[in-house]
Parts: C-alpha cells; structure tokens; sequence
C-alpha cells in the first residue's frame, strides 16, 4: 500500500485541558493497532492497518521519512533498547526494520497465516538480541536471532493460548497472560514454568507488565480489574485498580520506568492513569474518542511526562503534568475509589463479588478473609529504575 505524506499535528484546548488531548498525530488512513516511544523520548512509531509503520517527531508533530510499507495490516511494533531497530508483527511475518537505512534487514516467515488470530505480539528483549513472538491462537512463544533470524528457542505454556507477553527487565524471564484469564513467568533460557500458572482473573488478561525493578507483574484483565503481584511468588500485592464503568473490552496497561504510575486503555474510550502505591486512578480520565469495539496499545515516554495510544487512524499524545498538578491541588476528586474497597481476584473466595464479577468469577479451593489483605493495602516496597537497557513491549488488539 502506498505511503502517505500529508501527515501533521492538531492541537486541541477547552476548558478541562488537562483531560484533552495534547497532539494529534494524522497521517494514518485506516486504524492505529499499536505505538511505541523510541528510547530517545523526541520520535514515537506507530503500526496501522492501513499496512504501514510511520515515525513521527514529537516536537514538531511532522512524520519523519517515508512510512514502512507491509504486505498486509501491521498488528503490533516494538523497537529495539538502543533504537536501532523496529519490528513489525502482520499475519504471517515478523519485519525487521533498519532505522538508519529504512531497510529490511530481516524477514521471518511464522506459520499464523492461515489463522484468524485477534492479538499478535512482538517485544525486544532487553539486551536487543532476539526478539519474542506469539499470537492468541497458539500456546507458545518463539524468540528469534536479531542478527540471523534463525529460531534459537520456543517456549510452551500447556493450554491456554497467549493473549499477552512481557520480558523481566533483566531478561531472564518472560512472563504470559493467557484467555483462561491466567498468568504465568517462564524461564527464557529453559522454558520451565517458575510460576504459576496462577488463577488471577476471571477473564481473559490482555495486557501485562513488569515493573522496571523486576519485583512486581501488573495485569490488566477484561474483567474489569487490573491487578499487581509478586513476580517471584505469584502472590497478589494489594487491592485491585477497578474500572468505574465495569468489564473493559481489550484493556491495555503501561508503566513509567520509575514504577510509580500506570496508564490503562480500553474500549470505554478512556485513557486512565493510576498510582502503583496507592492503587487509585490520578484525576479524570482522558478523553480517547476512539471507537468503542477498538483498543490500542499504551505507552508513556521515557519521562513518564507524556502518554500515546492510538485506536482510530490518529495517534494521540497526552501531557500528564496537568492531570498530576490537579490530583495534588485537589486530592478528593482524584479518587474514584474508595481505598478500603477490596476486589477479590478470581482465585480467592470472599464474601459476594462486586456486580462486574458475579457472573465470571467461580469458587475455587483457596480461601482468604479479605481483612489480611486490607491491613497490607500499603506494604508495598516500590524500587526507582536504575537504569540498564529496558525493554519496550507493545500489542494491539482489536475486534
């Protein structure tokens, strides 16, 4: 498909900046599946389905270069630690991408053509030398040479198929969410199960991230809930985040590479930010103006200042400085739950679940008075990035 060059940058103002969108990347003809910030903060990529990837500059909102043409819809991007790089996931391929060149420097034939899969992943792994792929209609994940191409191994997570997929941070594990609204941490030198696979949701996890210190997994589920557990035990840290508007459609999570903040999106049009210690949403949500029945990956800046995401043929940027100066000024109407509110994850039996989870969660033979876990709301040690070569990891998914 042919590249279009008249791309640029809206700006929009009201009277609730702060939950407006910042800019307006255009340039797309058809949806944006999936974005991603390269690790120098001033360009963001972006995948679409109009079967092209497209580089843009922050600053002058212009796009950079021609688009990366595909032979068919590009469903997920990832770019490389040092920014060298991008890979594009389409049915069938994984693209390698030269960013100096703007050539193709690997193409790998993965044998999902034939299949009709909603969620195809792709993420470097930290130190940049290979590359995992999985898709949601396969129980495995396959990481691939940067430089050959060449298969060097396959990781096998029993039944459920892959829904989602993230490096630890040292690269030592790869941790999966799964359709059976399961989660487990593979070993990414041996494929063995380290943990899990642990009954966390009550609904299939979409989304998944590591915190940057490698301790902690949050998980973001079309329950309607977004959990944070231990990554070395599986054991669930605190409250849950609940979305105010119940079960979310393909939600997405990202986390700021201080730990402290995470941004959810999700087919309620919304863009939300949330703090890791306290487990609250920060301020009012943004305003996506996307369509309902799509949802597109999340990504934070390397500041953590600024979020993009995409899910119409736009990508949009959001400033989080407003939203965070108004959560301080105005604390009470930042919250949009109570901090004694307590959703159970599906593999806990407590007293009668909220109504989102009535008709998806079952008993199961763990049991737990809700009371511990409220008394250790707050007992969660947060550690900043120290640097290293991190990881970026992005999906879409779309209906």
């Amino acid at each position: 498909m042919s590249s279009s060059n008249e791309s640029s940058f809206s700006v929009e103002r009201s009277s609730h900046p702060q939950t407006k969108v910042t800019k307006v990347f255009k340039g797309h003809i058809d949806l944006v599946e999936s974005v991603a910030y390269f690790p120098d903060g001033r360009h963001i990529a972006s995948g679409s389905m109009d079967e092209t990837i497209r580089i843009w500059n922050v600053e002058s909102g212009e796009q950079e270069g021609e688009a990366l043409e595909h032979e068919s819809e590009v469903k997920a991007i990832a770019i490389a630690p040092d920014g060298r790089k991008i890979a594009g996931r389409v049915v069938g391929a994984l693209i390698v991408w030269d960013m100096v060149t703007r050539k193709r420097v690997r193409e790998v034939k993965i044998d999902d053509e034939e299949q009709d899969a909603w969620a195809l992943m792709v993420a470097f792994s930290p130190g940049g030398r290979c590359i995992a792929t999985a898709s949601s209609i396969g129980t495995s994940i396959q990481l691939w040479d940067v430089d050959t191409g060449g298969l060097v191994g396959e990781l096998q997570q029993d039944v459920d198929v892959v829904w989602c997929l993230s490096f630890s941070p040292d690269g030592a594990r790869i941790a999966t969410g799964s359709s059976g609204g399961s989660f487990r941490v593979l070993d990414t030198s041996t494929g063995t199960t380290l943990v899990g696979p642990i009954q966390g949701h009550a609904d299939t996890v979409n989304s998944l991230v590591y915190s940057p210190d490698s301790r902690l997994l949050v998980t973001a589920s079309q329950d309607g809930c977004i959990r944070v557990w231990d990554a070395a035990t599986g054991r669930e840290v605190g409250i849950a985040m609940l979305s105010p508007r119940g079960p979310m459609l393909m939600p997405h999570i990202a986390i700021t590479m201080d730990g402290k903040r995470i941004a959810s999106t999700s087919s309620d049009d919304s863009v939300r930010l949330w703090s890791l210690e306290t487990r609250l949403q920060v301020g009012d949500p943004f305003d996506r103006r996307a369509s309902h029945w799509t949802s597109c990956s999340v990504a934070f800046s390397p500041n953590g200042r600024f979020i993009i995401d995409g899910g119409t043929p736009d990508v949009n940027l959001w400033d989080t400085a407003a939203v965070l100066d108004s959560a301080v000024s105005s604390p009470a109407t930042s919250n949009l739950q109570s901090s004694r509110s307590i959703v159970p994850s599906a593999h806990v039996t407590t007293r009668p679940s909220p109504p989102v989870l009535q008709q998806k969660q079952t008993a199961s033979k763990a049991h737990r008075d809700t009371s511990s876990l409220s008394s250790s709301i707050l007992d969660v040690s947060l550690f900043s990035y120290h640097g290293g070569d991190g990881c970026l990891v992005c999906q879409f998914f779309v209906m």
